[in-house]
C-alpha cells in the first residue's frame, strides 16, 4: 500500500472520523483562544477596548482569506493530483503555495504600513476607540507573515495524510496564545498590544512547526527548491480553486466593515461590541462543521481524482446530515443560554447583556441551516469547481445579508440588523441545498456510467 492508498481503501466513515475529529479538536482550540483573547480584553480593558480591537477584524479576515485561498487551493489540487497518482505535480503545488504565501504577506504588510492612518479611517476607527485600534494593529500587522504560512500550509499536512499533525499545529499555537495573553495583558499590563504580540508569537511557532514538518518528515511529498519557482499553470489553479475561500473571507470582511459602520450610526460602539461577540460565539458553533469539512476535503478530492464516485457521494451525504444535526444542537444552546454567553465577555454591563442576548437569539435563528453552505462549498472546491463554490459563498453575505442590513433598519431600527442575519441564513441555505442535491444526482450518474463501462470491459 502506498502512502496515500488509505484514501480509497480504508473504511469511509472511519476515514472521515480520523480526519474530521483532529480537525474539529484543532478548530475548537483555535477558536477558543480567539474568544478567550476577546474575553481578556473585554474584562481587563472594557467594552471600548473590545470595540477598538473588533474594528481590526475585517483586516484580519482579509489576511485569513489570502492564507486560506492559497492553502485550500493548494490542498484541493494536491489531493486531486495524488488521486491521479501524479506526485511530481502535487509537489509543484506545495512549493508554489509556500512562495505565494510569502509574496501575498509582503504585499499586505506594505499596503498597511504605508497607509496606516487611511486604513484606520477605512476600518471606522474614530474617537476614543482609535487609540486601541491603532495600538493593536501596529503590533499585529507584522505577524501576517507567520499567519499566512501557519494557516495556509497546515491544510497541506492533511492533504498528505497527517490529520493529527495538523491538529497539533493549531493546538500548539492556541495554547501558547492563551498563556501569553494572560501574561502580557494581566501580568505585564501591555493591554491590546500584549494581545497582538501574543498572537504573533504563537503564529511564529506554528509556522515553524509546519515548515519543519515538510522539511524533516517523510510525508510522501518533498519541498524542492525548483518547485519554489512559480509555475503559471499551478499558480492559476491554486488561486482559482482557492478563490471561493478568499471570497468567503473578504466578503465577510467587507460585510463586517459596513455593518460596523451601520451599527455605529444606530447605537454607537455598543452595537459593534455586540456584533463582535455574536460572531465570536457563532463561529465557535460552526467549529464542528468546519472540522468536518476540513476532514472531508482531502477524502473527496483524492477519491474524485481516482474516480471513486460512490465514496465521494457518501462523503457528501454524510457531511450534509451531520452538519444539520450539529446546527440544531447549536441553535438550542444559543436560544437557551444567550445571556450567559454575553456575560462571558462583558460581565458587568447589564444593558449590553440584555441587548446582546436578544440580538444573538434573532441573528442566529436559522444557524442550523448554515452548515449546508459550508459542506456545499467544500465539495465543489474539492472537485475543482471553483465557480459554483464562489457563487455559494457570495450568496449569503453579499446577495442577502448586506442589502438587508441597510434596508431593514429603516423599519426596525437596530433590530433590523439582527433580522438581516436570520433572513440571509435562511435564504442562502436554499441555494446550498439545491447544489448539494444536484451534486448527489450527478455523482449517481457517474457511478452508473462507471459500472456500465466495467460491465462492458468484462464482457
Amino acid at each position: 500500500m502506498n502512502k496515500f492508498a488509505h484514501f480509497e481503501e480504508k473504511s469511509l466513515y472511519k476515514l472521515i472520523f480520523e480526519y474530521s475529529l483532529p480537525a474539529t479538536i484543532g478548530m475548537i482550540v483555535s477558536f477558543s483562544y480567539n474568544i478567550i483573547d476577546r474575553i481578556f480584553v473585554g474584562n481587563q480593558l472594557g467594552a471600548e477596548a473590545l470595540s477598538g480591537v473588533a474594528l481590526t477584524f475585517p483586516l484580519q479576515i482579509i489576511v485569513f482569506g489570502v492564507a486560506f485561498m492559497i492553502g485550500i487551493g493548494a490542498n484541493s489540487n494536491v489531493s486531486l493530483s495524488l488521486g491521479r497518482k501524479e506526485v511530481d505535480e502535487a509537489e509543484k503545488f506545495l512549493g508554489n503555495a509556500i512562495t505565494l504565501s510569502i509574496i501575498a504577506s509582503a504585499i499586505i504588510y506594505l499596503i498597511v504600513i504605508t497607509n496606516f492612518e487611511k486604513i484606520l479611517d477605512l476600518l471606522g476607527s474614530y474617537g476614543s476607540t482609535r487609540y486601541y485600534t491603532a495600538e493593536f494593529l501596529r503590533v499585529a500587522i507584522w505577524g501576517v507573515f507567520f499567519q499566512s504560512i501557519a494557516m495556509g500550509l497546515n491544510n497541506l499536512i492533511r492533504a498528505v495524510g497527517y490529520p493529527n499533525t495538523a491538529m497539533f499545529t493549531q493546538i500548539i499555537g492556541a495554547f501558547l496564545n492563551i498563556i501569553l495573553d494572560a501574561l502580557f495583558i494581566f501580568k505585564f499590563g501591555w493591554g491590546v498590544q500584549g494581545a497582538a504580540l501574543a498572537t504573533n508569537i504563537s503564529f511564529m511557532v506554528s509556522s515553524s512547526w509546519v515548515i519543519g514538518f515538510f522539511l524533516f518528515h517523510s510525508t510522501g511529498l518533498k519541498i524542492k527548491l525548483a518547485n519554489l519557482l512559480l509555475f503559471a499553470k499551478n499558480v492559476k489553479m491554486i488561486l482559482a480553486n482557492g478563490f471561493p475561500s478568499f471570497v468567503t473571507q473578504v466578503s465577510g470582511s467587507l460585510v463586517v466593515l459596513l455593518i460596523n459602520h451601520k451599527l455605529v450610526e444606530l447605537s454607537g460602539h455598543q452595537g459593534v461590541a455586540i456584533l463582535s461577540i455574536i460572531f465570536s460565539i457563532e463561529h465557535f458553533m460552526y467549529v464542528p462543521v468546519i472540522g468536518l469539512s476540513i476532514g472531508l476535503r482531502p477524502i473527496i478530492g483524492y477519491n474524485y481524482g481516482a474516480k471513486n464516485y460512490e465514496r465521494v457521494r457518501k462523503s457528501l451525504e454524510f457531511g450534509a446530515i451531520v452538519t444539520t444535526s450539529i446546527g440544531i444542537i447549536g441553535f438550542l444552546i444559543l436560544q437557551i443560554f444567550a445571556p450567559q454567553m454575553i456575560m462571558l465577555f462583558v460581565p458587568n454591563d447589564a444593558e449590553l447583556i440584555a441587548t446582546g442576548a436578544r440580538a444573538i437569539r434573532i441573528f442566529t435563528f436559522f444557524i442550523y441551516l448554515v452548515g449546508n453552505e459550508i459542506i456545499a462549498t467544500t465539495y465543489y472546491q474539492s472537485i475543482g469547481n471553483s465557480r459554483i463554490a464562489a457563487l455559494i459563498t457570495l450568496n449569503r453575505q453579499i446577495i442577502f445579508l448586506l442589502p438587508l442590513v441597510y434596508l431593514l433598519p429603516f423599519y426596525y431600527g437596530i433590530d433590523g440588523v439582527w433580522y438581516a442575519g436570520a433572513i440571509s441564513d435562511f435564504a442562502s441555505s436554499i441555494l446550498s441545498v439545491y447544489f448539494i442535491l444536484a451534486a448527489i444526482i450527478k455523482l449517481k450518474k457517474l457511478e452508473k456510467n462507471k459500472e456500465n463501462i466495467q460491465i462492458e470491459q468484462t464482457n
